[in-house]
């Protein structure tokens, strides 16, 4: 960015070079690009296109389109095919061998990520052929084979993707300093490809060592293998690991926005400052509505980021079968009270289904799955919507209920018993009927849930002693 604004403080010096003007608007629509500020970058690839078309340097027309390339495909703006086009006759008519190669490879990019696997296997051969007949050629290369392996992922071709990718992060590696950019999206392909290969300890493993080759540098690409990681995982139901690592990689993502809105501010300022020093007024307000909406984007960006990790947080802590909440939910529900978050009356009801084991028996697992789901339900319909259902194991729940005095939860214990007891479980299993055992208990200020949990565990053990299908509160 500092280099990019030196660039725009000397091209003020000049009259009528549009060459230069073309290359620096392509460069500061890459630097907005990829400092998060979308509207600016379009509109100054825009320009930097419109400026190019002034001359008749062809291979000026070709860098521009190249560069606005990267901005259009990624923000997904309508006409991208026509542009693609646009560049793909404007390569060929340059006769340059690596130019016309990446063009097939964006094409092939394209029809990939609308749904067309035919045309982008074919531009993606192509391009691969063309790519093959460069020296040096490792750059060129490596970027096909980078988009060749998200295709063969498209396809359900992982373990081609796998070579594809590797074959890729190799070529990267020959280089000093790889492109971010290419080296983000092969690890991404590499670990989506050994995650579809059930390869997840490899896969894990694999992402580690790229976050630990990239550093604390580059946090968006950080970010992105780590999105990879958490999708992957959630895809194989493992739901607690994929909210742990979406958390780091939401992490990653704030860090980054909060690192380029800093840096943004100081270089606009600065920049401000300068002009307003040449009397230039009106650039204030215009790079002040620049900069809101590039924090407006950064700030949406963010909250969408902090939404998914909390709906997958949410997955993470619900039972698969019943839909209830479920022990990792109770952990930190633990760990807050143990930290002093809560202070205030509680009731915890520990309750047990009575003779479930025989049910599992007698007619079938899958049966007890459906008493399962059918009992979480019937729980669900009588409680308050600040109690809490918790399947804590088999045929156990936990209903924490918050603001409720011993009698008053006594009483919400005996309307569970009453609602599992007068359900008609016919409707499942003919003869099939079903009761509880529940022990409650109350604290006025529950300072340590679990010894409050103990005790109305022991409660559940007098109930079941006392014939079962009764409330113990006492």
């Amino acid at each position: 960015m500092s280099l990019a604004l030196s660039a725009e403080e000397l091209l003020e010096r000049c009259q009528d070079e549009p060459v230069a003007e073309a290359e620096v608007a392509s460069l500061r629509g890459l630097v907005s690009f990829f400092t998060g500020a979308y509207a600016r970058a379009v509109a100054t690839a825009e320009d930097s296109i419109r400026l190019s078309d002034t001359t008749e340097d062809l291979d000026l027309r070709i860098y521009v389109r190249r560069a606005a390339l990267l901005v259009h495909g990624n923000l997904s703006v309508n006409d991208l095919e026509r542009r693609l086009e646009e560049l793909h006759q404007l390569s060929f008519a340059s006769d340059n061998v690596w130019e016309q190669a990446v063009t097939l490879n964006d094409i092939a990019a394209q029809r990939e990520s609308v749904g067309d696997p035919v045309g982008a296997r074919t531009a993606i051969e192509q391009a691969l052929e063309l790519a093959q007949g460069i020296s040096p050629n490792r750059f060129a290369l490596a970027v096909i084979l980078s988009t060749r392996a998200d295709i063969s992922l498209r396809d359900g071709n992982p373990a081609a993707a796998l070579r594809d990718a590797e074959r890729s992060l190799a070529l990267l590696s020959e280089s000093e300093h790889p492109n971010p950019y290419v080296l983000g999206a092969s690890v991404r392909a590499q670990v989506a490809a050994k995650m579809a290969l059930h390869e997840y300890d490899d896969a894990r493993a694999t992402a580690e060592r790229a976050l630990a080759q990239i550093g604390d540098r580059l946090p968006r690409t950080r970010s992105m293998i780590l999105a990879t990681v958490a999708e992957a995982l959630r895809e194989a139901g493992w739901l607690a690991e994929a909210y742990d690592t979406l958390a780091r990689s939401a992490a990653l993502e704030r860090e980054a926005l909060a690192g380029i809105a800093e840096l943004q501010f100081s270089l606009e300022r600065a920049t401000l400052e300068a002009r307003l020093a040449r009397s230039e007024n009106e650039a204030l307000a215009l790079k002040n509505l620049e900069l809101a909406a590039a924090h407006a984007e950064l700030e949406s960006r963010t909250r969408q980021l902090e939404d998914l990790e909390r709906q997958l947080r949410d997955q993470a802590e619900r039972d698969w079968l019943t839909g209830v909440h479920n022990r990792r939910f109770l952990a930190r529900a633990l760990e807050g009270h143990e930290d002093g978050h809560v202070d205030q009356l509680l009731s915890v009801a520990v309750l047990d289904l009575d003779h479930f084991k025989l049910i599992n028996d007698r007619y079938g697992h899958s049966v007890g799955d459906r008493v399962l789901v059918r009992a979480a339900e019937l729980l669900c319909s009588v409680l308050r919507v600040s109690d809490t259902v918790i399947r804590s194991g088999g045929e156990e729940f936990l209903v924490l209920m918050p603001e409720a005095e011993d009698e008053a939860a006594r009483l919400c214990c005996e309307r569970m018993r009453d609602v599992i007891r007068g359900e008609c479980w016919d409707t499942i299993a003919p003869g099939l009927e079903l009761t509880i055992s529940i022990g409650v208990a109350t604290a006025d200020s529950p300072e340590d849930l679990s010894s409050l949990l103990r005790l109305a565990d022991d409660r559940l053990y007098k109930a079941k002693n006392a014939g079962r299908d009764c409330v113990i509160a006492r």
